[in-house]
């Protein structure tokens, strides 16, 4: 999923108008590409999410290891939230449910 989010990113990073379009035979040379590049747009936030969420997992079960790490810290709210909704096992396993989970934190988390 990270790999596949940074892949999307890259590209997203790329301009839309790199792509040369010619348009009525050479008679216009102006195409836009507007709907290209706010579908684009669209599928970089949705890229970052998933990139975000990858982050938040790492760093929550990183953290549920050495939980004093975060006594007076202001992250702690988000720390708890993501705490309470992603699973506790910190063992070696796919972590795909977990990852969702913390997608749809998201938003949750914006508002802290």
């Amino acid at each position: 999923m990270a790999h596949d989010a940074l892949a999307t990113l890259r590209q997203a990073a790329l301009p839309v108008t790199l792509g040369t379009a010619v348009v009525s035979r050479g008679v216009e040379d102006h195409a836009s590409f507007a709907t290209q590049a706010a579908r684009q747009t669209g599928e970089a936030a949705l890229a970052y999410r998933h990139v975000l969420a990858c982050e938040l997992v790492a760093a929550v079960r990183a953290l549920r290891m050495r939980p004093a790490d975060l006594i007076d810290l202001p992250i702690r709210e988000a720390f708890d939230l993501a705490d309470a909704v992603l699973d506790p096992d910190l063992a070696d396993r796919p972590l795909s449910a977990d990852l969702d989970a913390a997608a749809g934190l998201m938003d949750r988390l914006a508002d802290i």
